[in-house]
């Protein structure tokens, strides 16, 4: 089973809210109280019947809807407070017409069977899903006629007093730990716990005695079942330098209880796990919930749903490196991963169109995310080297077509600012060779309104970044041109002898003799009357001296241009970048 879609209308901050899932895996994102742990709690209210309260209502808003698509069902509960009073109203379910029609081919085949065993269950299943009474003596012929027809009737079939399907999950949220001697405990002990009283004592022999043999005799049993029933497989996921579990029973004569200690070992040495951090713990939590989640599998169900909040809450970095691996290869055994996280490891993990960012616009939750094309859009954006944290969390992004103003802005950022660009929420893209136009724009546009996007080129620019600039509806003051045909000539020829001429210094180097200000001039004046790329031009004043590229000479002006030395368009672009 996989969740498809999620409606809500009322659920704290979710009014009017629509979002989809991906099939393996959905990264939602966002800040603080935007809504991403009520999403979790919602789904939580349909598939596990999660009480609703009257806090849970949307401001103002006594009527709550909550509909969750699943592979053939649309499960719609409605709630209605009344002062401090929740009612359930109802709780229905809408089969697709998919289901309908393939179950209506089924039964109405010549070739179906009703008779056998593997009929009956068909029928019977299929009656108890539409709301038909099914007893143990139901006449199978006309159960299946009940069948055909309310399915065949045309008209839009609504389950009422419906149940969710029951499905293989595992849910943790950013505050939960298992009880780890509680969870072995349970497993292991509870049974025997159960029945040792009942066992024979011999003459002599004190039943605290005899409980206490036994129970050490039981330890090694509980240590080899741990082995074989896979618990040091599913911990070793997350602790991967773990080479043993042993569980040792503790009994108390006092109240002739049974307790557990768990001892965690690592090349022989325990791990005292209560001194372990919070990371440490939750990974912890996680492999056991796995284990649960194995023990009690739904039959016929080879999927696992994981409802994962914040799952990287403490982890350090390399645990959410680490947990990047896991939620990776949960979602490519064929399950379905839904997380919550602010994590830019799990962020950057994903396909763009895997993830969904939550904002809070005026009290309620707003959704951005990529639905056109969006694996056209994955592998444009990772061509041109956009990670999703800069896609989905640059404040202003600046379009670029050549290396030297992809270098330069950096640069130029952090002198004005004392700060990297990324860390001002800034992305500069340089989109020269990109393929898809108007995916690419399309892609940006879902995420970003044209007024945060601006391009800086030369006056050369190229028919692509015409029709980018056009496809994008980027505002007339968005845009700004330098240079008489490129990004360097629009700097005076004091400005880049002295650039260049300090890079060397810092360099520990002299610059070049011919490296002067006449000489650049005069490269200057002969590109502008022979049409010779400037840029290009100038490296013949650097003979001996340091390499001169595009990416290098960017640099370099970037970091040393004093701001009041700016072409007056760089000028206006930077203003809009830092007064942000």
């Amino acid at each position: 089973m996989k969740l498809r879609r999620l409606d809500v209308n009322g659920f704290r901050s979710l009014a009017a809210f629509d979002i989809s899932f991906d099939e393996s895996l959905t990264v939602v994102v966002g800040e603080n109280d935007a809504g991403k742990t009520s999403l979790i709690e919602c789904l939580k209210v349909v598939t596990q019947g999660r009480p609703v309260g009257p806090d849970d209502f949307t401001y103002g808003v006594n009527q709550l809807v909550i509909s969750v698509e699943i592979d053939d069902f649309v499960f719609r509960k409605e709630y209605r407070k009344d002062g401090l009073a929740v009612r359930e109203e109802s709780f229905r379910a809408y089969p697709s017409r998919n289901y309908v029609e393939r179950n209506l081919t089924i039964l109405s085949d010549s070739s179906f069977d009703a008779s056998s065993e593997a009929g009956q269950s068909n029928v019977k299943e299929v009656a108890k899903i539409l709301g038909l009474t099914v007893r143990s003596n139901s006449n199978i012929e006309n159960l299946k006629t009940q069948v055909i027809s309310k399915l065949s009737s045309g008209e839009e079939l609504i389950i009422e007093n419906a149940s969710f399907p029951k499905f293989n999950n595992i849910q943790l949220d950013g505050r939960q730990f298992e009880n780890v001697p509680a969870f072995f405990k349970e497993v292991f002990l509870k049974e025997k716990q159960a029945s040792i009283w009942r066992e024979q004592v011999s003459e002599g022999t004190t039943v605290e005695t005899f409980v206490k043999s036994h129970l050490e005799a039981y330890s090694n049993e509980v240590s080899r079942q741990i082995q074989e029933r896979g618990i040091i497989d599913k911990l070793r996921m997350f602790l991967r330098d773990l080479t043993e579990v042993k569980v040792e029973p503790i009994f108390y004569a006092r109240d002739l209880n049974v307790d557990a200690k768990v001892k965690f070992l690592e090349n022989g040495n325990e791990i005292n796990i209560e001194n372990k951090g919070d990371g440490t713990k939750r990974r912890i939590t996680m492999a056991l919930l796995e284990f649960k989640k194995e023990q009690s599998r739904v039959p016929n169900d080879d999927q696992t749903i994981y409802l994962l909040d914040e799952p990287d809450t403490h982890l350090h970095v390399r645990a959410q490196l680490e947990l990047v691996e896991t939620v990776e290869g949960f979602s490519a055994g064929g399950n379905q991963v839904i997380l919550t996280t602010h994590s830019p490891f799990i962020v950057n993990a994903a396909k763009p169109g895997q993830i969904r960012m939550l904002s809070l616009i005026n009290g309620a939750t707003a959704i951005k995310s990529i639905h056109a094309d969006p694996v056209s859009a994955a592998r444009i954006l990772r061509a041109l080297g956009v990670e999703n944290t800069h896609l989905f969390f640059s404040r202003q992004i600046v379009i670029v077509e050549g290396e030297t103003e992809e270098n330069f802005i950096p640069a130029q950022y952090l002198r004005q600012t004392q700060h990297t660009l990324s860390s001002g929420l800034v992305k500069v893209i340089n989109v020269r060779g990109v393929q898809n136009i108007v995916g690419f724009a399309r892609a940006i546009l879902e995420l970003h309104d044209p007024s945060r996007v601006f391009v800086l080129c030369d006056n050369d620019l190229s028919n692509e970044l015409r029709e980018l600039i056009s496809s994008l509806n980027l505002p007339q003051e968005n845009q700004f041109q330098v240079g008489t045909r490129e990004f360097e000539d629009a700097f005076s020829s004091q400005v880049i002898h002295r650039c260049w001429s300090d890079y060397h210094s810092d360099c520990g180097r002299a610059a070049p003799t011919d490296w002067t200000i006449g000489a650049i001039e005069q490269v200057r004046l002969a590109c502008a009357s022979d049409g010779r790329k400037f840029s290009k031009a100038i490296r013949s004043l650097n003979r001996g001296g340091k390499t001169m590229s595009k990416p290098i000479l960017g640099t370099a002006l970037g970091a040393r241009t004093e701001e009041n030395e700016l072409p007056q368009e760089i000028r206006n672009l930077f203003q809009q970048l830092t007064n942000a």
